[in-house]
């Protein structure tokens, strides 16, 4: 399994109705998996080592701070996320990984598809983005 970096992330396609905005219980990159945690109504990072650490998970749109406002999305939506995504193959699943917050391109423990790579047409040349498949 290869966990993906990435750096930045920006939503290309969306609506409000699937996103939320929470404070951050932890310091968070942009492009992080991110969960509400149950206990404090906070995001913190999502990881696929249990099914309970899978529901209701997000992706951070900033990096945020703990204690700092912060947007996650989930499907359906279409976000960039940088050179995060170059190696990959379009249709190539993304995964949830068992590193907290992080993406991977093939399945943690607990297998969660994160979405799928898909072409955007921006410039004269393809860019891959991710199309969120998290509900």
């Amino acid at each position: 399994m290869a966990n993906l970096t990435v750096t930045s992330a920006h939503l290309v396609k969306g609506d409000d109705e699937h996103q939320l905005t929470l404070p951050a219980g932890v310091d968070i990159s942009a492009g992080q998996a991110i969960r509400p945690d149950p206990s404090t109504g906070k995001w913190v990072l999502a990881l696929a080592t249990t099914a309970a650490n899978v529901g209701d998970t997000h992706i951070a749109l900033t990096t945020v701070k703990a204690g700092e406002a912060l947007t996650g999305v989930k499907a359906p939506c279409v976000l960039d996320l940088g050179e995060a995504l170059a190696a990959l193959d379009y249709g190539a699943i993304v995964y949830l990984s068992d590193t907290a917050g992080t993406l991977a391109d093939t399945a943690g423990t607990v297998s969660t598809q994160v979405g799928r790579v898909v072409p955007g047409w921006a410039n004269v040349s393809p860019d891959k983005l991710l199309r969120v498949s998290l509900v």
